[in-house]
């Protein structure tokens, strides 16, 4: 035995009602992390709906990126809809052209509002 192992104290057996708690706690902590890490996963998901759903509204509409984020953002305001939840159907009506009623009458009216942005220079040369 060397002078470290020495001067360490004895391990504490694994079934001792010492262990206990700190396993509890351990245990506690993990449970937390994973839910901590579910919602970061969710919140990434969430965040790459809303991305794509302001690129296809700029893109179809022919408004700035932060005109779209205003439209999201109204016609979840005006329909009491979580913002995530419009940005999943605002991809998804790119994809198959349904979107509820109350949500396509919510943002043509948002729509409407705002200013078109001016042509890229090339499409003006063009």
């Amino acid at each position: 035995m060397d002078a470290q192992e020495s001067h360490r104290e004895p391990r504490t057996p694994p079934d001792s009602p010492a262990v206990a708690p700190v396993v509890a706690a351990k245990e506690e902590e993990i449970s937390a992390l994973r839910e901590e890490v579910g919602h970061l996963k969710q919140a990434v998901r969430s965040h790459a709906a809303v991305d794509q759903a302001i690129g296809a509204l700029a893109a179809i509409s022919n408004i700035r990126p932060e005109q779209a984020w205003d439209v999201l953002t109204e016609v979840s305001q005006h329909t009491n809809v979580k913002l995530r939840v419009i940005a999943e159907q605002v991809v998804e009506w790119t994809c198959d052209g349904e979107l509820s009623e109350e949500v396509r009458s919510a943002l043509q009216a948002s729509l409407a509002r705002q200013e078109p942005c001016d042509p890229p220079q090339d499409a003006q040369d063009a």
